[in-house]
């Protein structure tokens, strides 16, 4: 059985506790109240304060592809954003639309790359790309999210915020594969989502769009630098950013005096998203998986406990540390997303090639895996009838563990997402730090090696690392025909 390979939606499913199949209109809600009394303000010389916390004050600005905002639009009046806000598509009706019915898109997009002459954002000279993912009650769906990733991504976004949260219980296991298949598209077609952690303000209640796999997420600061209350905690974090009591731009309609008083999780993803989209167009060489690399693992200052934590990710945004960070490397034999058989065929075969076919008889890699943004590595190889196949995946460190299967040409898109055992060949049915597998091809065709860490959900209590670095390597021995005897006259 493939153990759990990608248990971050395995337990979100089993969490949602909804059938499958089942329409659901669930409340990815803004967190913040505009434009309510008191609210609404000057913005009183605030400037690039947000900016100067994170350090992206005093860097260039830089043209860079347009942070797509999944909102409730944008307000192009605005004049922090004069000049910089294309044309609007609606991911509810499929329909191009302008302005903003609550004001909420136009202080996240201000955050993230205001110009001034209230607010300076991280970006200031970013694209803003709206689009609409909440229908006129406020609520939105997972099937509106999903097609507005998309839509970003036809457009040309190379970050895409999701500005709201909503809690895992209230997701279908449909929905959260249209969530993730979306998100993984979006990565394999350069572009990188980013997202808020959440407000429920515990480790318990899992949220959404955080859970899921591929996701830059997130936690609230206050302009202080002390943690937000409110903030949810878990594997999933990655960063912190100013989130309560900013300042951002609303519109005019929602504000006469242009400028309000923001808290929630989504102004925090906002920052991100401008740092995330300056650390792509700084580093022109590095594919979209190496600047989610970055966006999480080298962009802060750490907080707390030395190293990455549960309760503050690896630190405070740092956007200057991000634009000098050093690219990392990657395997050229392991492009990302790799997560299941659907992202190694159709439109995605040509990313992922076989490693072992007619010719190549071996392969050896160094790749790592995530449980709570990476769940699960999956490798193609051919063989045919009789051939041989031995698989080791050795775990860096001693103390990590690993599950190894290995996939006959019968699976599924999804059957390492949904942990499916129909079509597992052989597997190791458990972690250890050196898992290796034996077999013989029963049918012709592709195979499929996963590698998978412990889940993010694990229940053991021991800690869950958040990079789990890993060696596999792989040989075939061709099947032989016996030669036949002559029979003797």
């Amino acid at each position: 059985m493939i153990g759990s390979a990608a248990a971050v939606l395995a337990a979100a499913a089993a969490a949602a506790g909804a059938p499958d199949g089942r329409a659901a209109a669930w409340s990815l809600h803004p967190e913040v109240t505009l434009p309510a009394a008191g609210y609404c303000l000057p913005a009183n010389g605030v400037g690039a304060q947000v900016a100067q916390l994170v350090g992206a004050a005093g860097l260039a600005p830089v043209v860079t592809a347009p942070i797509a905002i999944l909102d409730d639009g944008v307000d192009a009046g605005a004049p922090e954003l004069a000049g910089r806000v294309l044309a609007g598509v609606d991911a509810t009706t499929g329909q191009p639309f302008s302005g903003d019915r609550s004001g909420h898109g136009t202080a996240v997009a201000g955050l993230a790359a205001g110009a001034g002459p209230g607010v300076v954002g991280v970006s200031p000279a970013s694209p803003i790309l709206p689009v609409r993912i909440y229908d006129a009650t406020g609520a939105a769906t997972a099937a509106a999210i999903a097609k507005g990733i998309g839509l970003a991504v036809d457009r040309g976004a190379g970050t895409i915020l999701i500005s709201g949260w909503a809690a895992v219980g209230a997701a279908t296991a449909d929905d959260l594969r249209a969530l993730s298949t979306a998100i993984g598209d979006a990565l394999a077609r350069g572009a990188v989502v980013v997202g808020p952690d959440g407000g429920t303000g515990d480790a318990t209640t899992a949220t959404l769009p955080a859970l899921l796999p591929h996701v830059v997420v997130a936690g609230s600061m206050t302009l202080g630098s002390l943690q937000s209350t409110f903030n949810s905690t878990g594997a999933y974090l990655d960063v912190m950013a100013p989130g309560e009591g900013v300042i951002a731009p609303l519109p005019p309609a929602a504000c006469g005096f242009g400028y309000g008083l923001s808290t929630g999780t989504s102004f925090a993803a906002a920052t991100l998203a401008g740092a995330v989209a300056l650390i792509q167009k700084l580093h022109p060489a590095a594919g979209a998986a190496q600047v989610f690399a970055i966006a999480r693992r080298s962009s802060a200052t750490d907080l707390g406990v030395g190293g990455r934590d549960d309760a503050t990710g690896y630190g405070l945004l740092n956007v200057a540390a991000g634009i000098g960070a050093a690219v990392p490397v990657v395997s050229a034999a392991a492009p990302e997303p790799d997560d299941d058989p659907h992202w190694l065929r159709g439109r995605y075969a040509s990313r992922h090639p076989k490693l072992l076919s007619r010719t190549k008889l071996r392969f050896s890699l160094q790749g790592d895996l995530s449980p709570a943004k990476d769940p699960a590595d999956v490798f193609p190889v051919s063989l045919s009838v009789g051939d041989r196949l031995v698989v080791n995946a050795t775990a860096a460190d001693p103390g990590a563990v690993l599950e190894l299967d290995v996939l006959d040409p019968r699976a599924g898109d999804f059957d390492v997402t949904d942990d499916a055992d129909d079509y597992v060949a052989a597997g190791t049915g458990g972690y250890v730090n050196d898992p290796e597998i034996d077999l013989r091809a029963r049918r012709a065709g592709t195979y499929y090696i996963a590698v998978t860490p412990t889940p993010a959900d694990d229940s053991s209590g021991d800690p869950i690392p958040d990079v789990v670095p890993y060696r596999l390597s792989a040989y075939k021995q061709p099947h032989r025909a016996k030669a036949k005897k002559k029979a003797r006259r």
